[in-house]
């Protein structure tokens, strides 16, 4: 039997594209059983993140973003995870580059903790961590403060060498090195003073010492005596104190005299009556019938 070319072009056409699905559903990981399960993340930025980009597991493809959208100020992404993928409490999920020059990815580190995440807490908090080209943007950043740190430092060299040119630093260094150098010299007269002053402190305490233990006798008699002089002041302080709590309670004599009107104005009344008597004998002199 004799296979005609059309049924060898058909059968050749139908195995390459047998074989290209098959290259496709391979390439994009499709599986014919799909068991995922989707978590969402909340990220500040995500660097031009989108749909379809892939998820990785410690660098091992194991999902896919689904969703990027807005949460208030935030990025929420959904992404799809295979269901042998196990995150722990200490999970932590980064939005990177996945190429040199573009594409981003989600990079979840799955944790070591011994307790399994808790996907009711969704959404999870992520961080961003930076592209190639955010790398590059720095760099152009730190090259233009080095470019002004270099005017700065040419300035300040030129700076420098202008004053050693004038040969003004040269002689204010050996001003400086001379004042230090006499000021070393003064330090070390220092520990000589230093012994005396310590060895008149000695002497001085030696001497005090001295003198309590000589006088210890008379020091111990005169603080007796000055205990007891103490004691009688306390003794007439206590009696003041009664005095004149008595005088103020017009007890006593002294306390009615001080008190009393009645006293007050008959004093008065007499010292006017002695006054008015020798004012009358200093006029009419003193008349005295003796018989």
């Amino acid at each position: 039997m004799k296979i005609s070319t059309e049924f060898k072009v058909g059968i050749t056409v139908l195995i390459s594209s047998v074989i290209l699905i098959l290259g496709i559903i391979w390439g994009k990981e499709f599986r014919l059983k799909t068991n995922k399960y989707n978590i969402q993340i909340v990220f500040e930025q995500v660097g031009g993140l989108v749909p379809g980009d892939p998820v990785t597991v410690n660098g091992v493809r194991e999902g896919k973003v689904l969703e990027v959208g807005w949460r208030d100020r935030d990025v929420l992404c959904t992404i799809e995870l295979n269901d042998h993928i196990q995150l722990f409490e200490d999970a932590t999920f980064s939005v990177i580059s996945s190429e040199l020059l573009a594409g981003m990815k989600i990079e979840i580190f799955p944790g070591r903790s011994t307790r399994h995440i808790n996907l009711s807490q969704q959404p999870f908090q992520g961080s961003y961590g930076g592209r190639i080209v955010d790398v590059g943007l720095i760099i152009g950043d730190l090259a233009g403060d080095m470019s002004r740190l270099s005017f700065r430092i040419d300035t300040t060299v030129t700076l420098i060498n202008n004053i050693l040119k004038s040969g003004r630093m040269q002689s204010d260094l050996q001003a400086s090195l001379a004042n230090i150098h006499a000021m070393t010299n003064e330090f070390k007269k220092l520990p000589a003073d230093f012994r005396k002053i310590t060895e008149e402190i000695a002497e001085t305490t030696a001497r005090l010492n001295q003198f309590i233990d000589n006088n210890s006798a008379s020091m111990d008699s005169t603080i007796s005596v000055l205990a007891q002089l103490s004691s009688r002041l306390d003794s007439m302080s206590v009696s003041m104190n009664h005095i004149i709590t008595g005088i103020e309670n017009q007890e006593g004599s002294l306390g009615k005299m001080i008190y009393d009107t009645t006293l007050y104005y008959n004093l008065n009344k007499t010292l006017k009556s002695i006054d008015s008597l020798s004012v009358q004998i200093k006029e009419k002199g003193l008349d005295i019938d003796i018989f």
